[in-house]
């Protein structure tokens, strides 16, 4: 057995053995189609969303110049193609709507970044 697949096996079964401590994580992306100078207000469409199940492993707060809370997400790589993730924008997460501040995937594990305002 490879070492790759070896890896591969082992993280599907380490999500396997979190069972509720995964969390449904929606994707979502949110399309300007047109913009309104005199009421200054936008339409927008929000595109085909995306669910993934997920672990949130670090929720914090940061007092930057703005509040924010930011969390880590650890989502399997099998799960979804990262090149994909890259189109979207928003992530929803216990009913709350966050940014994606970074994506990083090393082929097993997708690491991601998220943050809202408080």
């Amino acid at each position: 057995m490879s070492f790759k697949t070896l890896i591969t096996n082992n993280v599907t079964n380490a999500f396997n053995l979190i069972g509720d401590l995964a969390e449904n994580i929606t994707f979502t992306n949110t399309s300007v189609n047109d913009y309104d100078f005199a009421n200054q207000s936008i339409t927008s469409t929000t595109d085909t969303s995306l669910n993934i199940k997920g672990v949130v492993t670090k929720s914090y707060k940061t007092n930057d110049d703005k509040p924010r809370i930011n969390a880590d997400i650890m989502i399997k790589s099998s799960d979804v193609d990262s090149e994909i993730l890259d189109g979207y924008d928003t992530v929803v997460l216990r009913s709350k709507t966050w940014n994606i501040n970074t994506i990083e995937d090393d082929g097993y594990i997708i690491n991601l970044t998220v943050g809202r305002e408080v």
